[in-house]
């Protein structure tokens, strides 16, 4: 009896052990596949801090996504996410297509620089249009191969964009919700993992143009526009913003707010320097009308 008890521990054990290793593994598999979308899609490095696939849940969890800036700009990333999670069908996670009830995504900040007639947005969006096959080289057919995914919802919560001149202007936008639906339903195919950042990065871009296109600085605004013309056919899907976007009046920045402290400043002093020669104007214009005005008159010397 003692050998069946060791048995069976042993086997518990085992299966045990290869589920640690079953969620290790596909936790890592998720992970990369993640990084290796996004760097393909943007053309630029993309890195996932963290993520995890409940195996029995038939949820995701991931943290720390990021997607860097094309060299030659000034902010660290081109797009950050804080968190997001998804719910699976859990029996479609071995199949080609994967059916994704909900995929939630919070806290993006997302930064559009223009420097000397270049723009990052320009860059990640001419890339994306080689992939989507919108561009005038477009990727291989290699690139279609791989999991495909149906989602019924995507929602995008706390987005932070801002619009830089570099150099010049900067805009703040604040973008409280977009819920995108049906997405890759209009296909038995449905999209693969690059199509899906596309169809992320395109609704955010999009939403910028719309809501706040007349604000952004320095021709962004255009330049968005053309750039999101040329991506290719994403599908069609369902998308809504919800509450107001935002946007703040246009500050200077870097040099451009250098140069306007200083001319605000000369400005200030000459203003002083004129007031004080006006002030005394006045006073030598008093002490030569004083006796006109009512002023002390001088004393006559007594007579004898």
């Amino acid at each position: 009896m003692k050998w069946i008890k060791r048995v069976v521990v042993l086997l518990v054990l085992v299966v045990v052990l290869v589920a640690v290793i079953a969620v290790i593994a596909i936790d890592r598999i998720a992970k990369t596949g993640v990084e290796k979308g996004g760097t393909y899609a943007m053309g630029v490095e993309t890195k996932l801090n963290s993520i995890h696939v409940g195996l029995f849940s038939g949820s995701v969890s991931l943290d720390g996504l990021s997607i860097a800036n094309p060299g030659g700009f000034k902010a660290e990333n081109f797009m950050s996410l804080g968190d997001g999670s998804v719910e699976v069908t859990l029996g479609s996670l071995m199949s080609d297509k994967v059916e994704v009830p909900s995929l939630k995504l919070n806290n993006i900040n997302l930064a559009l620089e223009k420097d000397k007639g270049t723009a990052n947005y320009q860059v990640i969006l001419d890339n994306l249009a080689k992939v989507t096959g919108g561009g005038e080289d477009p990727a291989p057919d290699a690139a279609e191969e791989g999991k495909k995914f149906i989602i019924k919802e995507i929602v995008i919560t706390d987005v932070k964009v801002k619009a830089e001149v570099i150099g010049g202007m900067s805009v703040p936008i604040n973008i409280p919700e977009i819920i995108l639906t049906d997405v890759g339903t209009d296909s038995d195919k449905g999209v693969l993992l690059k199509d899906l950042s596309g169809i992320i990065l395109t609704a955010i871009l999009s939403t910028v143009v719309q809501q706040a296109g007349d604000l952004l600085p320095g021709g962004i605004g255009e330049g968005l526009q053309g750039g999101l013309a040329k991506v290719g056919d994403l599908g069609d899907f369902g998308m809504k913003v919800v509450g107001d976007v935002t946007a703040q009046a246009g500050e200077m920045v870097g040099e451009a707010a250098e140069k306007l402290g200083e001319s605000a400043e000369m400005l200030g002093e000459k203003a002083g320097q004129a007031k004080e020669k006006a002030n005394e104007a006045v006073d030598k214009l008093n002490e030569g009308l004083g006796g006109l005005l009512g002023g002390k008159k001088k004393e006559e010397a007594p007579k004898d």
